[in-house]
């Protein structure tokens, strides 16, 4: 519309049914359409009139005498922009196919005396909305838009405005309370300083707490440093014992391994081996006894008897026993043996021939004999002896 017209006449008008335009109107209106562009997407429009525009209305926006610029002239001016608000819709050449055209009663001789109010009423509202016109009807739109915006901008505004005037009122109103706030302000400004002072030497503690803190904290880096470095040399020294307990453990182990065998090892098994030998026993390798048919060399059985009283002996001591009725005298081949009751009687385990050794019980030959028969007897007690308490 052309700036002023209002939605709901628009849509009134285009809500009813338009008669049947005749060939002269539709001459005009494409006249007219030949004649205004829209000023803001230079499109062609068309002028649909609308019913209701008074002559006098035309004539009034036509004249151009001087007289008619009173209050009178002015008046009439904006009855007529209000009345070809809303008589007049200006369409775009893409809408104007779609919307149906009016013709007015004067036809194509009125064309002129329309182009030139349609000017004026142009010119006028271009003026009074400061928006260049014709516009079609989507340019029309946005401009409304834009101007409503405006218009809450400014009212925004004028509010603003509003409440300063409020607040300049309120401080004019409050021009005798300065003293006092002047008064209370310089309090505050004290109280302030004096908090500033506070802070200023709570601060200086801060920082002399800081500075120490610091200093601490270098002393902890250092203890840090040296527990770390000595940490190192303790775990240096750990793997070293460590080591040295593993070669200590295995050295013990071996000897363990050691021990064991010889706790399983009999030395006298070693020392005293006894075994036989065809018909007789030996001991170390020395026969015990003879025979007709197989003589053994009273040597051999000598050293063999001596290696008997030294094993009993050994044996006695090992066990921590002491004979009960004999007495032992170890002494190689000629080893003797007494009687516990008797002891200064020396029996002599040794022989050197065998016509002293079968001898007849009550027979008064050799005394040597005799006691080489005691030895024997005491001998096998001694055996018997240990054997017993073992």
């Amino acid at each position: 519309s052309g700036g002023t017209s209002s939605p709901s006449a628009h849509q009134d008008t285009r809500a009813r049914a338009p008669p049947e335009p005749t060939h002269a109107a539709m001459d005009a209106a494409d006249k007219m359409g030949s004649v205004f562009v829209c000023q803001k997407c230079q499109k062609p429009l068309k002028i649909v009139e609308r019913k209701g525009v008074k002559d006098s209305t035309l004539a009034a926006l036509k004249s151009t005498d001087p007289s008619f610029l009173d209050e009178g002239r002015q008046k009439k001016e904006a009855d007529a922009i209000k009345q070809l608000g809303e008589s007049f819709v200006v369409l775009s050449d893409t809408k104007s196919k779609a919307a149906s055209v009016e013709a007015s009663q004067g036809g194509s001789a009125n064309f002129h005396a329309q182009v030139q109010a349609l000017t004026k009423i142009f010119e006028v509202v271009s003026d009074k909305c400061q928006v260049d016109c014709p516009l079609c009807d989507q340019c029309n739109l946005e401009t409304q838009q834009q101007l409503m915006k405006k218009r809450a901008e400014i009212e925004e505004e004028w509010r603003g405005f509003q409440e300063c005037i409020r607040r300049l009122k309120a401080d004019e109103a409050g021009d005798q309370k300065d003293k006092s706030a002047k008064e209370r302000e310089t309090q505050e400004r004290q109280k302030v300083e004096a908090q500033v002072e506070a802070i200023k030497a709570q601060r200086e503690l801060l920082s002399a707490e800081t500075r120490k803190l610091e200093a601490e904290s270098l002393e902890l880096d250092e203890f840090e440093r040296r527990f770390w470095e000595e940490y190192q040399e303790f775990q240096l020294d750990l793997r070293l014992q460590q080591q040295s307990e593993g070669a200590v453990e295995q050295k013990i182990d071996i000897a363990k391994r050691q021990l064991e065998q010889l706790q399983q090892t009999n030395v006298y098994d070693d020392a005293f081996y006894i075994s036989v030998k065809g018909h007789f026993g030996t001991i170390n390798g020395f026969k015990l006894g003879r025979l007709p048919a197989q003589p053994v060399g009273w040597d051999e059985i000598n050293a063999a008897l001596g290696q008997v009283v030294l094993l009993l002996e050994s044996l006695a001591k090992q066990v921590g026993y002491d004979f009960k009725t004999v007495v032992l005298h170890p002494m190689g081949s000629y080893s003797k043996i007494a009687d516990r009751t008797k002891p200064e009687v020396q029996n002599e385990l040794y022989n050197f021939s065998s016509s002293e050794f079968f001898i007849r019980q009550g027979s008064s030959s050799s005394s040597a004999g005799k006691r080489f028969n005691t030895a024997l007897s005491l001998l096998l007690r001694a055996v018997k002896e240990l054997g017993v308490y073992g």
